[in-house]
């Protein structure tokens, strides 16, 4: 997400392209398009459930999930969410941080 220019876009645009990716999903026989909108539907459900949630509420709400399967992740979430909240830090620092942690936590990668 560093230099990507967020636009606004109407709910209502939105619930049409779903609809007709969901269309296309079920009416194509082909493997190849059946895959592709099944992708762009995550992609475009993603980045609209992302931007529900401020860049604080993502962070607690990671905190939770992580609290008792990974505390280390559980812990730098926790310091993150501080710097955020005590203005240590600015909210594009902070978002830069959650997402390199949310990345590598599949890599198994540790922060400390």
């Amino acid at each position: 997400m560093s230099n990507e220019e967020k636009l606004l876009i109407s709910q209502e645009c939105i619930d049409k392209v779903k609809s007709g990716l969901n269309t296309i999903k079920v009416i194509t026989k082909d493997k190849n398009i059946k895959k592709e909108a099944e992708d762009l539907l995550s992609l475009l459900e993603a980045e609209t459930a992302v931007n529900e949630l401020s860049l604080e509420e993502r962070i607690l709400k990671k905190m939770k999930e992580t609290k008792s399967v990974d505390p280390d992740m559980n812990a730098n979430l926790y310091i993150l969410h501080r710097k955020l909240v005590n203005k240590q830090i600015t909210e594009l620092q902070a978002l830069q941080m959650f997402e390199m942690y949310i990345k590598d936590e599949g890599n198994g990668l540790r922060f400390y």
